[in-house]
């Protein structure tokens, strides 16, 4: 059974486009979805990034939700923030994203949401045995419901979106843009946003090549953005911007041409707001993940906020960020957040998912009020250096493994803080190692961050080399 071979993980199911993911097999868990979902309002919103092999997953999709008797919301091919927000306004109870979000274009994925967050765990192992049962072939389409409505999302995010930033303040400015959308869903919002914003923008690898391949590596990281840095520093542009294929991500070039990790624009998102909001507030928190850099605890300890951080992967930023504006709801307290590794800011009082559009518009607010450029408003933020590391793991139980890793580490004097399967130690304000496997690929990364460049090599490669100590003895 090709479905067997599908990962599932907190962002959803992803597999080989056309092998384990096709029209069929989309079908099934469409049935599983549909069966799995509680609540007297049978209705979903669908949508999907540029990936070609997404006609057929969403074709899947919508014939096994009809089966069922669900109402469909068609949004097409459509940023993941732009669906997201879309869902949350009008209470559509459950979403279905088909996305690879940043992986390579030969996979795609589906993730999957009901109520404001993707499914856990325990949510998506009931919908993979569900999918084990379902028989197609005694699948029959219900007399009543059913149907399908189309649905265009992008005004009303975009009308939203102006009300969270000051858009005369940055029209003054004229800010100079050159967009690389990666031929992604966000070449459908982030040209027109930047254009509304006043911007002289610049579109680069916006559609597909022949027999639709993209025209870059999907994921914007500096080694695909070589177009977007020569376009930046030989056009003395302000500033680059460079999506995934669904817009939830966002990469950032200065002006002399320099990728910044993504931890760089959160960062300034995270001081740009506490700046604003500093005497507005009882109490600041700024939620992110074990990954993302030290440097929002240095900014935080500025302007007297806090930093809680939960695991990798955005349902527990979420989830958490929920959970302190419910219990907060009477006092006056502003709650965002966002993960470095991927550079979209999380407002929950606008989205309640990260956002690489919405980044881009509050880095491009960010030039205009302060009138600096971007090089300068980098090298103000706390310095720390990052290095990482990549192992290949087959066929290993990872709770076995990382119990074992951390058996070692605990043997080397290392004080060892484990939350699920990542593991992280170091130093507070000065440096840390996360041994993270990760939820999408059969790899484990070894992240370390110091204020010493070597130190961060040292560490990372050191802690690599148990690692694979360990994985040697399986």
């Amino acid at each position: 059974m090709p479905e067997k071979n599908l990962i599932f993980t907190f962002s959803g199911i992803r597999g080989i486009a056309g092998r384990n993911l096709n029209t069929t097999i989309a079908k099934k868990i469409a049935i599983a979805f549909g069966s799995w979902l509680k609540g007297e309002i049978k209705k979903v919103i669908i949508g999907k990034d540029t990936r070609p092999s997404g006609l057929q997953i969403e074709e899947g999709l919508i014939e096994g939700l009809i089966s069922m008797g669900y109402d469909i919301i068609n949004v097409g091919i459509c940023p993941t923030p732009v669906l997201i927000y879309i869902k949350n306004k009008l209470n559509i109870p459950a979403g279905l994203i088909i996305t690879g979000s940043h992986n390579p274009p030969e996979w795609n994925g589906i993730k999957l949401l009901a109520t404001n967050n993707y499914l856990n765990n325990e949510d998506l192992k009931e919908i993979r045995e569900l999918m084990e049962y379902t028989d197609l072939s005694l699948i029959h389409k219900t007399e009543s419901g059913g149907k399908v409505e189309f649905l265009n999302p992008i005004p009303e995010y975009l009308e939203d979106l102006y009300k969270h930033i000051d858009m005369k303040k940055i029209k003054k400015k004229k800010i100079r843009v050159v967009l690389d959308t990666g031929a992604g869903a966000g070449g459908m919002v982030t040209p027109r946003l930047l254009k509304d914003l006043g911007c002289e923008v610049k579109l680069i690898n916006g559609e597909m090549y022949l027999d639709d391949v993209f025209p870059r590596g999907i994921e914007p990281i500096a080694n695909n953005l070589h177009d977007l840095i020569m376009e930046v520093w030989q056009g003395k542009y302000d500033i680059g911007f460079a999506h995934d294929s669904d817009a939830d991500r966002l990469a950032i070039i200065g002006e002399e041409g320099i990728y910044y990790s993504e931890d760089i624009g959160l960062a300034l998102i995270m001081e740009f707001y506490l700046q604003n909001l500093e005497n507005e507030f009882e109490d600041i928190v700024f939620v992110t993940n074990l990954a993302s850099s030290l440097m929002f605890e240095a900014i935080a300890e500025k302007y007297g906020a806090r930093v809680i951080r939960t695991s990798i992967g955005e349902l527990f930023l979420v989830d958490k960020m929920s959970k302190l504006i419910e219990k907060n709801i009477s006092k006056k307290s502003f709650i965002f957040g966002g993960e470095g590794s991927c550079g979209g800011v999380i407002i929950p009082s606008f989205n309640i998912t990260r956002d690489g559009i919405f980044a881009a518009a509050k880095i491009v607010e960010i030039l205009a009020t302060s009138g600096e450029k971007l090089s300068t408003l980098v090298s103000n933020l706390p310095k720390y250096y990052n290095y990482r590391e990549y192992i290949k793991i087959q066929n290993i139980e990872i709770s076995i493994l990382i119990s074992q890793i951390n058996e070692e580490l605990c043997n080397e004097g290392e004080e060892v803080s484990q939350i699920n399967n990542d593991l992280k130690f170091g130093k507070s304000k000065e440096w840390f190692v996360l041994i993270h496997p990760s939820n999408t690929e059969p790899i484990i990364r070894v992240i370390c961050e110091s204020k010493s460049s070597s130190l961060a090599r040292i560490y990372c490669q050191t802690t690599a080399e148990l690692v694979k100590l360990v994985i040697s003895r399986f």
